[in-house]
């Protein structure tokens, strides 16, 4: 595999937006410094089209005032919003929580409760298959793959995890934007392991580019936000809280002692 193939840092998303929600800023410097960033979506796929949406998924569509191609214009989001920050996107063919079905024909979660509940026990093989690929993303020597801490224990979110922990590389994770607003449920998905935390700062500049970036996932600001004022508000709360003195994100990593 040539160098042109590999890259100093590797995200993994869950959705078409968490990697810029959680490390937009990280993301921008990183380019700015002449690094090559890959962002992994790894739930980026349509919907079977000649299979109805479940109720739910309806409703979520409805929300998002989208139609059938809800996924074609969260794709072009991201990729908007990527090219802003100068990070390449990929976007794989596994598809949303929302989407999925299960063996008899049924949808796995049906309802908003059901995407933080168990993980439904026909996933068990998705987990094998995504640590296979994840195991295969190619990094320079020394890259970085980049996990959801799963802060908020989304469905999608703890698969991605658990799939790139069983692949037995080195990992960084990042605190799931924003649900880590939250620190008690920080402190519930790093749970009782030994963890060394890394506070990237970040320049106005990172700052101001994130906000940008986000903003481009126009379809999904009613889901966390009233408006984009709000959700930059927002963001810039959450940078200042962590860096305390300026701007930052925080990554975390398991230590052995």
């Amino acid at each position: 595999m040539t160098s042109t193939n590999r890259h100093a840092h590797v995200y993994l998303s869950p959705h078409l937006d968490d990697a810029v929600l959680s490390c937009g800023g990280s993301i921008w410097e990183q380019v700015q410094a002449g690094e090559s960033i890959k962002v992994v979506t790894i739930f980026a796929g349509p919907p079977d089209p000649y299979v109805p949406l479940s109720p739910f998924a309806q409703s979520l569509h409805a929300r998002w005032r989208m139609s059938v191609d809800a996924v074609k214009t969260r794709q072009e989001e991201d990729r908007e919003a990527l090219a802003r920050l100068g990070a390449r996107p990929c976007h794989w063919a596994y598809r949303d929580a929302i989407y999925r079905r299960t063996p008899d024909g049924g949808y796995a979660y049906t309802s908003e409760d059901a995407l933080w509940g168990s993980v439904h026990p026909s996933e068990a093989e998705l987990v094998h298959e995504l640590g296979d690929r994840i195991g295969e993303l190619a990094l320079v020597p020394r890259g970085t793959l980049y996990v959801p801490l799963a802060v908020g224990a989304h469905i999608d979110h703890r698969i991605v995890r658990w799939a790139a922990e069983g692949g037995g590389r080195a990992l960084l994770y990042y605190e799931d934007f924003p649900y880590a607003e939250d620190p008690e449920r920080v402190d519930a998905a790093l749970g009782e392991g030994r963890w060394r935390p890394a506070v990237v700062p970040l320049s106005d500049e990172a700052l101001e580019a994130k906000i940008a970036a986000v903003a481009c996932y126009r379809s999904q600001m009613s889901s966390f936000w009233g408006s984009r004022e709000e959700m930059a508000a927002s963001v810039r709360a959450f940078a200042e809280r962590i860096g305390g003195a300026g701007a930052a994100e925080r990554y975390w990593r398991v230590t052995a002692s």
